[in-house]
Order: C-alpha cells, then sequence, then structure tokens
C-alpha cells in the first residue's frame, strides 16, 4: 500500500486506518474546523477588529491598512499555488499542522514590530501559512466525508470553524484593545489560540483515512470550461475580502460605539458557524449556480442593510445576514466547482479557486481602499458590493454537469 500521501503524521505505512475509514466520526470534521477557526477567524478575520486601533496608533491611511490585507492576500495566493507540490513532498496532514505553527508564529511576532514594512512581511507569511492550511484542511475534510458518503457535511462542518474563531476573537480581544497591551496583546492572544487549536486538531488529523498519491494528483483534467466559476471566485475574494477588512472601520465612522461593534462581531460569528448547518440542506438541493448566487445575493443584503439603514436593529441584522452568508458562498463556490470534477481532482480545482480567491483577494482591500481614501468609507463599501454583483453574473454563466464522486 502507498501511503507517500497518507494524512497521519506518522509516514509508515497504515492499512488498519484505511479499513476503518468507513466509519470515520463527526469528531474529525469537528476537530479540523480548529484549524479554520485559526487560519480564518484568528489570523485572517481577527485584522477586521485590530484594523482601527492600529491605523490610529501608526498613523495609517486606509490604502495602508488595506495594504496590510494585500499582504497577506499575496501570501495566500502563494500558499495556494505551492500547496499541491507540498502535500506531494510532505503529505497533506503535515503541509496542515505545520502551516498552523507558522500561523501562531506570524500572529505572535506582529506584536513585536511597529515598523510598516516588517507588519507588512509578517501578514505575508500568515497570508502563506493560512493559504496552505485552508486547502489541505478543505481536502482533508473532502477525504474523511468521502470515506463515510458525506462529503458535503464535512466540509461544511470544517467551514464553520472560522465562525468559531470569530466569536472566539469578538470575545477575547476587546479588553485587551483597551487595555494597556492594545492592538499588540491582542496578537499574542491569537498566536496563544492558534497553538491551543493545533493541539485540538492533531488527533483528528490522525483519524483520516489515507489516499493513494497517484489518485490525489489530478493531472488530465483540464479546468478550461470552469473559467466563469473560477473567476467569479475572483471577484467574490476580492469583493469579501474588501468588506470584511473595511466593515469594523465604517461601523466606527457612522458613530457606533466598541460595545456595538463587538456585538455585530459576535453575532456575526455564531452566524457563520450556524450557517453552515443551515444552508447544507438547501445547498444541496439547488442546482447549477444557485447555490452560488443565492448565498451572495444574502451577503450583498448585508452590506446594504449596514449602509442604507442606521440603529442597532439594522446592525444585528446586518451582521446576522453577513455572518449567514459569509463562508457559505465561500463553500458554495468551492463545492459546486469540486462537483464539476471527479473525485481525484479534488485538490487540483480547490487549489485552482483558492488561486482566484486570492488573486481576488489581493486586489480588492487596495482598490476598495484606495476608493475610500478618495470618495469615503461609504463608497468604499459600496465598490465591494459591485464586485460581488460582478460575481453573481459571471458564475450564472458556469455551464457542465456535476460529476459524481
Amino acid at each position: 500500500m502507498d501511503c507517500s500521501n497518507c494524512t497521519t503524521l506518522d509516514p509508515r505505512p497504515c492499512p488498519e486506518r484505511a479499513a476503518a475509514s468507513a466509519g470515520v466520526s463527526l469528531w474529525v470534521p469537528a476537530g479540523l474546523a480548529m484549524g479554520a477557526a485559526a487560519a480564518l477567524g484568528f489570523a485572517r478575520f481577527a485584522y477586521s477588529l485590530l484594523l482601527p486601533a492600529m491605523r490610529h496608533g501608526l498613523h495609517w491611511s486606509f490604502a495602508q491598512a488595506g495594504s496590510l490585507g494585500t499582504a497577506m492576500a499575496v501570501g495566500y495566493l502563494l500558499g495556494s499555488l505551492l500547496t499541491v507540490q507540498a502535500e506531494r513532498w510532505l503529505g497533506t496532514a503535515r503541509v496542515f499542522v505545520h502551516g498552523l505553527l507558522l500561523t501562531a508564529a506570524s500572529l505572535l511576532a506582529m506584536a513585536l514590530f511597529h515598523d510598516y514594512g516588517a507588519l507588512l512581511l509578517l501578514r505575508f507569511i500568515a497570508g502563506f501559512a493560512t493559504g496552505c492550511v485552508f486547502i489541505a484542511g478543505f481536502s482533508l475534510a473532502a477525504r474523511a466525508g468521502a470515506a463515510s458518503g458525506r462529503s458535503s457535511l464535512f466540509t461544511i462542518i470544517y467551514g464553520s470553524g472560522a465562525g468559531i474563531g470569530m466569536v472566539l476573537s469578538g470575545l477575547l480581544l476587546p479588553p485587551v484593545l483597551a487595555s494597556e497591551w492594545n492592538w499588540a496583546g491582542s496578537w499574542i492572544v491569537l498566536g496563544l489560540l492558534t497553538l491551543f487549536t493545533i493541539a485540538l486538531a492533531i488527533p483528528a488529523v490522525k483519524r483520516v483515512p489515507p489516499m493513494a498519491a497517484a489518485a490525489a494528483d489530478g493531472a488530465g483534467v483540464s479546468l478550461g470550461r470552469l473559467r466563469p466559476i473560477l473567476w467569479a471566485y475572483f471577484l467574490y475574494g476580492a469583493g469579501y475580502y474588501a468588506l470584511m477588512t473595511f466593515v469594523i472601520a465604517y461601523l466606527h465612522a457612522a458613530g457606533y460605539g466598541q460595545a456595538r461593534i463587538v456585538d455585530f462581531w459576535i453575532v456575526a460569528g455564531l452566524a457563520v458557524s450556524a450557517s453552515m448547518a443551515l444552508w447544507g440542506p438547501l445547498l444541496g438541493r439547488l442546482s447549477g449556480s444557485r447555490g452560488v448566487v443565492l448565498t451572495t445575493g444574502v451577503l450583498i443584503a448585508s452590506a446594504l442593510v449596514l449602509l442604507l439603514q442606521h440603529g442597532v436593529a439594522a446592525v444585528m441584522l446586518s451582521a446576522a445576514l453577513f455572518g449567514g452568508s459569509l463562508m457559505a458562498s465561500a463553500f458554495a463556490h468551492l463545492d459546486y466547482a469540486r462537483g464539476l470534477v471527479p473525485s481525484h481532482a479534488w485538490t487540483r480545482i480547490i487549489a485552482a479557486m483558492t488561486v482566484m480567491f486570492s488573486l481576488g483577494q489581493t486586489a480588492g482591500p487596495l482598490l476598495c481602499g484606495s476608493i475610500a481614501d478618495y470618495g469615503g468609507m461609504r463608497i468604499g463599501m459600496f465598490s465591494a458590493i459591485g464586485l460581488l454583483v460582478l460575481c453573481i453574473a459571471l458564475a450564472s454563466r458556469q455551464r457542465g454537469s456535476t460529476v459524481s464522486a
């Protein structure tokens, strides 16, 4: 048996695990979700909570603040490009776990520097690490689910970890931001939380059934016919990441206090986790790009509620819609694309989609941040909505039949 790409951290052959693969527990994707909590909730999304304090304390423009988001997106792009090859060399499990270790190190190091260039480099490193973590974690969750005939359910559970990360950061960071430790102490908290998630994720990684290296390659599968959904995901990455980067800054600019902003973040995080379970059955019944269109449309609605209405009710409704569609739309894109190729090409298509997503993330915050510098934060947010509208238009043009695993 060839276990060169086995998902256990021990490289030795493990045929007994293959025999047990049919009974993979739901605790496996739940453990893997801790990796998503760190990579998405702590390393990426929590920057929105810290951005106002960093921008004020370090005297940044909106474009500079957006550039840190761009630096992370560039790193995420590089990580996405190299993940497939790294999995061939190291195995999926090592890419996942080592990526989380590098994520923790980069977050802890953010507390040590005030220099703009050093912080840009650290966000690049964090992006590289989380790109590897997300793709490897998605592949592990899909593989574990496939062994039990529940691939979509397992990836949904995996994605719910992002909401857990948002809730934890929303609960733990505000007191630190209000203390003398401020944003530097907040990065330390995020780094320590990431180390804790690694300890929870490793037992789950060890229970993922192996896949032969040759079957995981995906060579010979043409992605040319998937251009519409690939470019739609590019636009989604640009629009969603611009909204995620600046939504907290917008709430500050609109006059909402810190308590209301924390409420927004926690409600959004809870909605992320709950939405993955609520959307799952519905997305499974929607054919073609309808799932992408519906979830992205809800994300657009969340931003419009915030921009066109004012008051506590509007903030809470926006938070629920925002969190309720944020990860659901991303996974709707990924699941739709994954269903258009045979199972042995899953890692390849997820990597290709993530590359396009990363390119979008690279452009989105910088573009919308620059627009906000000239036209105001409100106009910058509307420009992000425009990118999401274009995403829906392109996704609707995708043609092709779903391939059974």
